[in-house]
């Protein structure tokens, strides 16, 4: 993985194929907050935290890439992760059927694994 990229992920299989990732236990709000402070410390998003199609928000599965800013996060980015909790906290969105499932963490883990190779290695 590239220098100065942190994944926050709530998806085994994002963590099985980024062992490096920060395993975030909870909803993808969960994952969001702590993205959402990792920025406020100064870091930026490498993709946009809502990324995939209005159904994804249906998904109980979030995984984001941040990076390390020089310059640190600019008002857009904190604006977008604010935008991307409040979306994510409406849990009543979330599909939490079983049949489901395997197909949300494989969404999730392919359109990570497009973020991150867009950034390069």
């Amino acid at each position: 993985m590239k220098a100065g990229i942190t994944v926050l992920t709530n998806n085994p299989l994002v963590r099985e194929a980024f062992p490096e990732a920060e395993w975030v236990e909870g909803l993808p709000s969960e994952v969001a907050r702590r993205a959402r402070d990792r920025i406020h410390a100064g870091w930026r998003l490498a993709a946009h935290p809502l990324a995939g199609s209005i159904r994804l928000l249906r998904s109980p599965y979030r995984s984001l890439a941040l990076e390390e800013a020089s310059p640190p996060a600019d008002a857009r980015q904190v604006q977008m992760i604010e935008e991307a909790v409040a979306r994510l906290e409406r849990r009543e969105l979330l599909d939490n059927s079983p049949e489901n499932d395997a197909d949300y963490r494989l969404l999730d883990l392919d359109l990570f694994r497009r973020v991150m190779g867009s950034l390069g290695d």
